[in-house]
């Protein structure tokens, strides 16, 4: 059996161990890696400046914190808005991870 495939087993048996919400975990990973890439590809044509990055990318955090600390709550994590915090917190982490990569990869646009 090839490596990728086994690896693949492993996962997706980890996934079932932990009862993870497939449906919700598969977009949300390919949403975040999706975001993770864009902030980037921006930095490279000079849409935006270093400071707004970083800017972005302390914002981002500091926001994602908030939502992460309120999916954790008893009342909210038992209630439909559990699930819709944890999605923000997981997209502003990828929005802050973009941004920080973004100032590997920013061209001045001059």
């Amino acid at each position: 059996m090839p490596a990728g495939i086994l690896q693949l087993l492993l996962m997706a048996r980890t996934l079932t161990v932990f009862e993870a919400k497939l449906p919700i975990v598969i977009p949300l990973v390919a949403t975040c890696l999706i975001i993770v890439g864009l902030v980037p590809v921006a930095a490279s044509r000079g849409k935006l400046h270093i400071p707004g990055y970083v800017g972005i990318a302390l914002f981002a955090f500091a926001v994602s914190l908030v939502f992460g600390k309120l999916a954790g709550l008893r009342r909210i994590a038992a209630s439909a808005g559990g699930p819709i915090f944890s999605i923000l917190f997981f997209l502003l982490i990828a929005v802050a991870v973009g941004s920080i990569l973004a100032l590997f990869f920013y061209r001045d646009p001059r």
